[in-house]
């Protein structure tokens, strides 16, 4: 490998003096190899900056492409925004018929979003890294009924028709199926406390479409309820893509 015999020769001109290294070196990058000496840098650079993403929890396999394969590369990247462009423009007229849709699938209006919000109370320590925080302009019950109850349709119907996920599979929470999202005034008197339904879990597949840098794959996500009472609920996302070759599991919450 070219990487392996650079290595090699740097490592024995590494005890040469300054005065012949040096001539030796510049000769070599500006003369007779430099491509190579430039895909070398690179790749140490890469492997410094993957090596760190790895010990995150992230697995990666990304490698420095040849000029000749670089340029397909970026033809398919600029077809694919050209692509992404016009699908928007078509989606223009129908984000504005459609804008009145999401308030029948967050459901009804829920009485206790009407009252002063409660104290916050049960957040876990978020993860490391933060990626989004964002106010929404709707009743917490309600929101939480619209992402967790399995009489929802808003996941399917927004959320992942959006992300354009397609042969999906959800299956039932794995306990108080019928009682997790439900709004505190609908909940039986014998139903679960806020506790028994922490833990609860749900899966399901689905196929991711292919973008840039994949090919369509299939992915495995099992949801988990850390948190769940009346001013928060906090789920734990984890996604299995054994079929991207940037990394096979990715955890959000």
């Amino acid at each position: 490998h070219n990487n392996e015999i650079i290595a090699n020769f740097l490592y024995c001109i590494y005890f040469l003096p300054w005065s012949v290294s040096s001539p030796i070196c510049w000769i070599l990058f500006n003369w007779i190899i430099p491509l190579t000496i430039r895909q070398y840098i690179l790749e140490g650079v890469a492997d410094e900056i993957f090596s760190y993403a790895e010990g995150k929890g992230m697995e990666m396999a990304i490698q420095v492409m040849p000029p000749d394969k670089q340029t397909a590369f970026m033809l398919s990247a600029l077809r694919d925004s050209r692509e992404g462009s016009k699908e928007k423009k078509k989606n223009i007229d129908y984000e504005r018929d459609s804008s009145g849709i999401l308030g029948n699938l967050l459901g009804n209006t829920i009485k206790a979003d009407l009252e002063p919000t409660p104290n916050l109370s049960g957040i876990p320590d978020h993860l490391e890294f933060v990626n989004l925080e964002m106010d929404l302009p709707v009743g917490f019950q309600r929101l939480r009924w619209a992402l967790l109850s399995k009489e929802s349709t808003f996941m399917e119907d927004v959320v992942y028709a959006e992300a354009k996920y397609t042969e999906i599979v959800l299956k039932d929470w794995t306990k108080h199926n019928d009682v997790i999202g439900l709004p505190s005034e609908s909940m039986p008197a014998d139903g679960p406390t806020e506790e028994d339904i922490v833990g609860t879990e749900i899966e399901m597949e689905y196929l991711m479409p292919k973008s840039t840098f994949v090919k369509a794959n299939t992915v495995s996500q099992t949801t988990q309820i850390k948190s769940y009472n009346d001013s928060c609920v906090c789920i734990q996302l984890r996604a299995l893509t054994p079929e991207v070759p940037y990394g096979n599991t990715f955890v959000v919450w």
